[in-house]
């Protein structure tokens, strides 16, 4: 890319300057520099502005310095004290040329070297040169030299940076502690077809939710492509994907590759972590400047250049939720500045923390599972850098798909490279995979703190290995567990552990008697097994996010019921354990969050009496669905829930069954619902009636309180009531309840406060409890429906709270190998059932 050459002269120097121009022509030509004058405004545009934004944008400035030059209050004032300014900086390079003789020494650009020179090396002024040619061609060279040399900065940056990603990111640790090229980890990415779409709250997100790929609103998937290719494509990209799915391997991969000249030679290579990042102060400009070792004044003038492929690892990491959008914000004000549209900016992010819309101009991608190939591929890498010869590599392999191929559930897991690798790792150790998920972590973890036991020893910490040493695998185990479900405990950092604290939990969980031994414990894990690592001076996290994710799991695993439920109704935890559930498998502790819910009611004789008519009732409608959901329907309906069925639509019934629609609709409108749904005619009319039976009785009871306060209300509520027994009676199919309810509702008719509202009114004063009372009883006897339960306060508040627990548990169920099928279906079929049903 050419250097950008401002050239700052006075207007009666220009015959002077336009014989320079000629002359740099060639070093145009050969892109060496592209020449800018204020000549070169385009007509209607603010003059000053442009030569603001050429100046400060420069990478070379010439002074054509003369008396007039000094004079010119423009040159001298704004223009050449601006471009000192940038020299200073180190932005640019001022190169004065002495036009005609004047006492330019004595300036402020006096310092610097200058042009035209002679033999001996002092400064010839170009008017006293005989040969303008002769002398315009020696500022030529020595123009030519000074961008040589600016070129030769640069590189020296490329080459800084280059040999700083070699080293840092060529090679990666697997779990066993053989080293393997990133090379060897490649990964495809999935593309996504269409623009992708601002998450949105309640119901919207669940609408974008994609079930089979754990993602929200991200588009579809179109189709698998080279990710080397895509990378190359695109110079704005998003790199999504579950944790573990190989994201940071390939931001790696992309980075060892640009620096060996394998992927967009010409940029200079720069990858930010932001897991690190520690306050609120950080800025993305000052990250890079950082790494690139330079000002921020000389990173933003290679930023102007288009000179740098910056990669950004791990949005989903930036400790502060709330933070988290201000450095997406960073990158999306940074990335589409025009002036910054030569360089290549690619972030990765897990696929669910993406807030609002994604990075303006970016294009969304996703990191694929492994296909079959890769997966052999992985794996006989693994083996071969665990030193075993070719022919028993393929062996090893055989075998290895051998299990896998038996056990769907761990096939499964080979599609994602985190897994796969810890897979390996414990076939290698036993030869055999064992049958469950969770029994996979529990070895490799056990590998991870019996192995690497005694592999290290940092005389430093002495204390702190015998500390930690002594401690059996299950406390070791346990003091993992501890610290990793505390920091969940803190949804707006969940990743990264501040030191002080860190070690002050170890001293209490350890009993230890003082923060130094905190330490020295916390640096033997380190040291003996890497699953707390230092990411920054005294910030901590773990390894990987996944084994933070497994120990939570076991720690809600050992809670006790009551201790769980109060987590399960704790909103703030719920969105802890959709994550953990999305990255673990998970029947143990779905099956103790469902213990946990029912015990949440269990020790209440009335709310168990409830649950077992809400059993009854569902069981007294013949339909060929489930029970479950009518379960749902004839709680959410007796405790005035507004009938909230979003637990039905949950469990994807399909039942459109809304309160206030299905209150209002005819007989006909009940048939068609009844067609529309293919469900038996009888459930259409039963729900209706019950429905309508309902709304009856909660009439019945709001008119004796409006009465007496609102009397306009009171007359709609009598019409609306009288309308309501209509309806019961056009869908009632019994007849003796047909009779018992017309009576009543004649008896209604008769008083109707169209007649005299204050005859009614007295008539119902009187007779109003005693006409309720029947409408209940002949709503108890034939339907079951309309008992007076007098739940107290704390007993409603603990039934709701139920309710939404069997809700949420239901999400739960929905994700995504959550859990295995036949957990899940004895979950689900023993959802809002009574104890003694269970």
């Amino acid at each position: 890319m050419p250097l950008k050459l401002f050239i700052s002269y006075s207007h009666k120097d220009e015959n002077l300057r336009e014989k320079l121009n000629t002359h740099l022509k060639l070093l145009e030509r050969q892109g060496v520099i592209g020449t800018w004058h204020d000549r070169m405004i385009p007509l209607g545009t603010e003059w000053a502005e442009e030569i603001d934004k050429n100046l400060n944008t420069a990478d070379l400035i010439l002074l054509l310095v003369s008396a007039d030059f000094l004079a010119s209050d423009y040159c001298y004032e704004k223009e050449m004290r601006r471009a000192i300014e940038l020299h200073d900086q180190k932005i640019a390079r001022v190169i004065p040329v002495i036009l005609r003789s004047c006492d330019w020494e004595s300036a402020p650009f006096g310092k610097l070297q200058g042009l035209p020179t002679v033999t001996g090396g002092g400064i010839k002024p170009v008017t006293k040169w005989d040969d303008e040619d002769e002398v315009f061609t020696e500022i030529a060279k020595g123009i030519r030299k000074v961008a040589t040399e600016q070129q030769q900065w640069i590189e020296e940056i490329r080459s800084r940076c280059r040999h700083k990603m070699i080293s840092q990111y060529n090679s990666i640790r697997l779990l066993n502690q053989t080293e393997i090229t990133v090379d060897q980890l490649y990964v495809d990415v999935w593309l996504l077809k269409r623009p992708t779409q601002t998450l949105q709250p309640g119901s919207k997100m669940w609408e974008l939710f994609d079930l089979r790929n754990d993602r929200l609103g991200l588009g579809d998937r179109n189709f698998r492509d080279d990710g080397m290719k895509v990378a190359n494509q695109n110079n704005r990209l998003l790199i999504l994907g579950k944790p573990g799915a190989g994201k940071t391997t390939f931001l790696k991969h992309l980075a060892v590759d640009c620096s060996k000249e394998r992927f967009q030679s010409d940029l200079i290579p720069v990858l930010i972590e932001l897991r690190r990042i520690r306050s609120t102060k950080w800025k993305l400009l000052d990250a890079i400047s950082q790494q690139l070792e330079l000002s921020p004044q000389q990173t933003e003038k290679l930023l102007e250049q288009g000179q740098l492929l910056i990669l950004m690892d791990g949005l989903d990491e930036v400790p502060s939720s709330s933070f988290r959008g201000n450095v997406q914000r960073q990158v999306r004000d940074i990335a589409k500045e025009p002036k910054h549209a030569g360089n290549r900016f690619i972030l990765t992010c897990r696929t669910q923390v993406i807030t609002g819309e994604m990075p303006q101009g970016f294009t969304a991608v996703e990191v694929a599972d492994f296909n079959p190939e890769q997966v052999q591929r992985f794996v006989e890498n693994w083996f071969c850098a665990s030193g075993l010869e070719e022919n028993e590599v393929g062996q090893q392999w055989q075998t290895f798909a051998g299990e896998i191929n038996k056990n769907p559930s761990l096939k499964e897991l080979t599609v994602t490279p985190v897994l796969l690798s810890l897979m390996c790792w414990v076939f290698e150790d036993t030869g055999e995979l064992p049958a469950q998920a969770a029994s996979l972590y529990d070895q490799g973890i056990n590998l991870l703190l019996e192995r690497w036991n005694d592999r290290k020893e940092i005389p430093e910490w002495e204390m702190g290995n015998k500390v930690y040493r002594a401690l059996t695998l299950e406390q070791k185990k346990q003091l993992l567990t501890e610290i990793a479900a505390w920091k969940f405990e803190n949804p707006k950092n969940f990743v990264l552990f501040e030191q002080k604290v860190l070690m002050q939990q170890i001293v209490e969980l350890l009993k230890l008697d003082n923060l130094r031994d905190g330490e020295a414990v916390l640096r033997a894990i380190e040291a003996q097994h890497g699953l707390l690592v230092e990411r920054a001076d005294q910030l901590w996290s773990f390894s990987h996010l996944t084994f933070q994710e497994h120990f939570t799991v076991q720690w809600l695993n050992q809670l006790p019921l009551e201790h769980l439920a109060s987590k399960i109704a704790d909103l703030q935890w719920q969105e802890v354990v959709k994550q953990l559930v999305r990255s673990q498998s998970s029947d143990k502790l779905l099956k103790l969050i469902k213990q946990a819910v029912d015990y949440s009611v269990s020790q209440d004789a009335k709310l168990q009496n409830f649950l077992t008519w809400v059993c009854e009732k569902a069981e007294s409608v013949n339909t060929k669905y489930r029970p479950l959901a009518l379960r749902a329907f004839y709680f959410a309906l007796a405790l005035d829930l507004d009938l909230d069925l979003n637990l039905a639509r949950a469990l994807a019934l399909n039942l459109d069954l809304d309160l206030a629609r299905v209150r209002a609709r005819t007989l006909a409108r009940a048939l068609d619902l009844a067609r529309a749904l293919n469900l038996d005619l009888n459930l259409a009319l039963d729900l209706d009636l019950d429905l309508n039976l309902a709304r009856a009785l909660d009439l019945a009871r709001v008119l004796d309180l409006d009465l007496d306060l609102n009397l306009a209300r009171a007359l709609d509520l009598a019409r609306v009531l009288d309308l309501d027994l209509a309806r019961v009676l056009d869908l009632a199919l019994d007849l003796e309840l047909m009779k018992k309810l017309e009576k009543l509702r004649e008896r209604l008719s008769q008083e109707s406060p169209k007649q005299n509202f204050e005859s009614f009114k007295r008539w119902w004063s009187v007779e109003g409890q005693q006409w309720t009372d029947a409408l209940r009883q002949f709503t108890i006897e034939h339907r079951n429906m309309g008992h007076d339960w007098q739940f107290t306060e704390p007993q409603k508040q603990a039934l709701r709270q139920y309710y939404d627990a069997n809700k949420f548990l239901v999400e739960l169920l929905k994700i995504e190998c959550a859990v295995s099928e036949s957990v899940r279906q004895e979950i689900e079929n023993n959802l809002l059932l009574p104890i003694d049903r269970l």
